[in-house]
């Protein structure tokens, strides 16, 4: 899962804002519309292919379905199937996002590097499977999955809330990341020149930092955003289109 994580949202938990979300009257009724956004990445300079993220809503339980997908290029193919998907189904209430199911499938014919988790809000317990080792953990107040936790902190931004500190669990823990607002920059973009506010993302114990480019006018739609391991810019992402 660590060499896939290069490709899938666990290289970006911070990465966020790849939704467009509805304006509503009362801050708590904020709900997210569905879209699709397409990223091209980048890895140490080295072009890796493209990263969708898409965004469904169940009309019928009212439940949101965030995925992954990835187009890698050749070289990234060694690494990452073009078959691989992440998601995550979620639900969005006045109190933020509760993830009910994560899923990864790497898209290999191995289940080794697959990972799965089932969130019980009602016994207070997440249960699972990652890379072959069971997971049992206990849940606690705005605990995230790895792609649901981008869907909280966007939620937070449009209801006029910092993200502070979010809980994660991420492989076999939990872990804590906490969102920071920097300075203001005018990205470019194959949508053009656009004016961003930008957020850091770090996480107490970890030589990794997150590094993303917001569009308030775009409600939060992320230009741009990178990884940085000691200092140095590993991973980037930079929007292509939205749908």
């Amino acid at each position: 899962m660590r060499r896939l994580a290069r490709w899938t949202t666990y290289s970006f938990a911070c990465l966020f804002a790849v939704l467009s979300f509805a304006t509503a009257a009362r801050s708590d009724a904020i709900l997210p519309k569905p879209v699709t956004a397409t990223y091209e990445v980048s890895y140490r300079g080295m072009r890796a292919g493209q990263l969708t993220f898409k965004l469904s809503r169940d009309e019928a339980t009212g439940r949101y379905i965030y995925e992954t997908t990835a187009n890698p290029s050749l070289l990234a193919r060694f690494v990452v199937s073009s078959a691989a998907v992440e998601r995550s189904v979620m639900e969005i209430g006045p109190d933020g996002v509760r993830p009910i199911q994560w899923q990864l499938e790497d898209g290999k014919s191995s289940t080794a590097r697959d990972g799965r988790l089932q969130f019980d809000w009602n016994n207070q317990v997440a249960t699972g499977e990652i890379e072959g080792e069971k997971i049992e953990l206990p849940l606690e107040d705005g605990l995230q999955d790895r792609l649901s936790i981008q869907i909280q902190v966007v939620t937070s931004l449009l209801r006029g809330q910092e993200p502070g500190v979010i809980p994660l669990i991420d492989d076999n823990r939990i872990k804590r990341y906490s969102y920071e607002k920097k300075d203001t920059a005018t990205i470019d973009t194959k949508l053009g020149k656009l004016d961003t506010i930008l957020y850091e993302s770090t996480r107490q114990g970890s030589n990794r930092q997150s590094r993303f480019w917001l569009v308030p006018k775009m409600e939060y739609l992320a230009a741009r955003a990178e990884q940085v391991r000691k200092g140095k810019v590993e991973t980037v992402m930079t929007l292509l289109s939205v749908q």
